[in-house]
């Protein structure tokens, strides 16, 4: 049985549904389900009924969730003594994909540097995947932003920066010139994705909250630095979450919108144990250091690059 089947059973029973547990457990709908499925198929009677939108948890979910809870407390406890496993000398990291080109240097330097054996391996997933694998011992780092209602047992959360999200197009799009949302109802958008659970999107937030129609998502690429040549080349617009990314494009060619309405702030977030291989402390005040940097950086970008526009 997979234990995490079990967590997503006390969300489901805690929250009344799989789109709320998904919220509170940092996971996507579809694993929720998934693991609800699985979970169904050891037990000869339903774990759940419906009672108009709510779920209602039978007896046998209940002693299972009461079951577990003590099984959890104690995986708790294993890792916060440190049993996580480690991984010698590979420092493994989850990173978003716009964290991969912000922090990967920096992540480059400060562990592989004047150290012939060791290596970095930087993976990606949606947010709550790649937490769940840092409980787990599988990473010694995330890099993300913090899902909605997320509560992070045995690891420790610090805010790296916050930023503004900007709408960006080439510059010689028809809308290069676009001055508010409402003039961009009718166009079509690329993004990083799919992004199944996590941070809100804020462009689709930022449309909402303004009784629009969603935006119409045509292209979703792999990451920023293939999404700003998508850009650079076509009629689509993109929402970057911050303006170092635009390292990847010719200089001039990707310009922001100077849009009057505001997309909701991003904020990234360094995931660590709470308990972390003490040699991994320079590397962590190497991230510090480069997410002080960069948290200054970002208005004098866009200035500069608005005034080119």
């Amino acid at each position: 049985m997979n234990l995490r089947y079990l967590q997503y059973l006390r969300l489901v029973i805690e929250h009344g549904s799989f789109a709320a547990a998904a919220s509170a457990g940092g996971v996507s709908q579809p694993a929720i389900s998934h693991g609800m499925r699985q979970l169904q198929k050891l037990f000869d009677t339903p774990l759940f009924v419906r009672s108009g939108r709510k779920l209602l948890p039978t007896e046998a979910a209940l002693h299972a969730a009461l079951k577990s809870t003590g099984l959890a407390e104690q995986m708790d406890a294993l890792t916060a003594t440190g049993a996580t496993p480690t991984h010698g000398d590979t420092l493994c990291a989850g990173v978003t994909p716009s964290a991969a080109l912000v922090f990967g240097p920096v992540l480059l330097a400060a562990w592989c540097q004047g150290h012939s054996r060791r290596r970095l391996h930087m993976s990606s997933a949606d947010e709550g995947r790649m937490l769940a694998s840092l409980q787990g011992g599988e990473l010694d780092l995330v890099i993300s932003p913090r899902p909605r209602g997320y509560r992070a047992p045995g690891l420790v959360c610090e805010s790296l920066y916050q930023i503004t999200p900007l709408a960006y197009a080439r510059r010689a799009h028809p809308l290069a010139k676009a001055q508010s949302l409402v003039e961009l109802q009718g166009a079509s958008w690329a993004s990083v994705g799919p992004s199944v659970s996590g941070p809100v999107d804020v462009l689709r937030e930022a449309f909402a909250v303004r009784r629009m129609r969603p935006p119409r998502m045509v292209a979703s690429c792999p990451d920023y630095a293939s999404l700003i040549h998508l850009l650079a080349h076509s009629d689509l617009l993109g929402v970057l979450p911050h303006p170092v990314l635009l390292d990847a494009a010719p200089k001039g060619q990707v310009v922001p919108l100077r849009l009057r309405e505001a997309f909701p702030r991003y904020e990234m977030h360094l995931f660590t144990p709470m308990r972390s291989r003490r040699v991994l402390a320079p590397v962590f005040a190497l991230l510090r250091q480069q997410a002080a940097l960069i948290a200054g950086v970002p208005e004098q970008m866009r200035d500069a690059a608005e005034r080119q526009v």
